[in-house]
């Protein structure tokens, strides 16, 4: 007899559904559930039946669910972002009236006449508990989370230094500077100063978690420059960098706009026909919004795309790990233009 495997998506939707939040959720309760069930002890008269805890369990669930989620609620929103007073009077109201919520839904299922007070130290004593498991495991993920983007981290500046600095890129450059020297071109010296900078806040700038702004700015026009070696003035390409706001006020991962950059040059730029690159930055009361639009050329279209969705999918990753909830990347492609939008929130 042979066993059927499952096929490996199925497998994985089976497993993302048991790793679940609400799954996690549903382990929870059940557990408590299952206390209920296995507590046969009575301070007086005979042992609760099976069906007795059973219901038991039911109820003390049913009279705490609408405090804790509301609590998780106001935790997330207001405790996390520091709101403290808010939370505070939201967090009194919620005791309060899930006391007198929980008396309520427990007078009307078992007929019987409780005082409030034993239901506020019982909804105070949900609120602990599930604030503790809460915390622990938001502490847990968080932990992991920071190991998966510290691993990435080192993931993406291998693949930038790969993408960047690569042979071709090299090379090109190499050649372009040994050529003005040649001819005792006075833009030599920016050109090596710049590619010595480059190199060097790719290598070794880009090791900590946060930069200025500023400085991802200046590197991203170091990188153009060097890139406009492979130009000369009769060459149909225009290339625009524009800043609004101000930069000196945010901070941001290393190296996080560069990809897309790049990704403009190196897809965006013929020799043999006209070309733009558009890059916009805006910096907002509490956000970013950062934009580049190249050109599209017929002849390389499908292959560019191609390419370029691929290198877009790890910098998205990095997004989902650094921004949780907090960012929205858009790329659009027509038959003249390839633009990318990604938009920064809580900066």
């Amino acid at each position: 007899m042979r066993m059927k495997l499952l096929p490996d998506n199925n497998n994985n939707l089976i497993i993302r559904i048991l790793t679940s939040r609400i799954a996690f959720h549903v382990y929870f309760w059940g557990a408590i559930f299952c206390f209920f069930i296995l507590t046969v002890s009575s301070k007086e008269g005979p042992p609760p039946t099976f069906w007795q805890r059973a219901l038991n369990g039911l109820i003390a669930i049913g009279t705490a669910l609408i405090p804790v989620y509301f609590h998780f609620y106001i935790f997330e929103k207001f405790l996390y972002r520091k709101k403290y007073l808010v939370y505070g009077v939201l967090l009194a109201a919620t005791l309060v009236g899930g006391s007198f919520l929980s008396r309520s839904l427990f007078v009307l299922v078992m007929n019987k006449q409780v005082g409030v007070v034993s239901f506020f130290f019982n909804t105070i004593m949900w609120l602990l508990i599930t604030t503790a498991v809460k915390v622990l495991k938001d502490s847990i993920n968080q932990r992991f989370q920071l190991q998966e983007v510290s691993a990435k981290q080192v993931q993406t500046e291998l693949e930038l230094l790969k993408a960047q600095i690569n042979p071709h890129f090299l090379f090109n450059t190499l050649n372009n500077l040994f050529g003005m020297a040649r001819q005792r071109h006075e833009a030599t010296a920016n050109g090596i100063a710049g590619l010595s900078h480059l190199m060097r806040y790719m290598i070794y700038e880009s090791n900590v978690d946060r930069i200025s702004l500023e400085k991802e700015i200046e590197q991203i026009k170091r990188l153009a420059a060097l890139q406009k070696l492979r130009f000369s003035e009769e060459d149909d390409i225009r290339i625009d960098f524009t800043v609004t706001g101000d930069p000196a006020r945010a901070e941001i991962p290393p190296m996080l706009f560069i990809p897309f950059v790049e990704n403009a040059f190196k897809h965006g730029i013929s020799l043999q026909a006209p070309s733009f690159i558009k890059i916009n930055l805006a910096v907002l009361e509490d956000s970013l919004r950062f934009s580049v639009v190249n050109s599209v050329h017929p002849d390389r279209r499908e292959k560019e795309e191609s390419d370029a969705r691929v290198g877009l999918k790890n910098v998205k990753r990095r997004l989902e790990l650094l921004f949780p909830d907090s960012y929205e990347l858009t790329v659009q492609s027509s038959d003249k233009e390839f633009k990318i939008d990604l938009e920064l929130r809580k900066i």
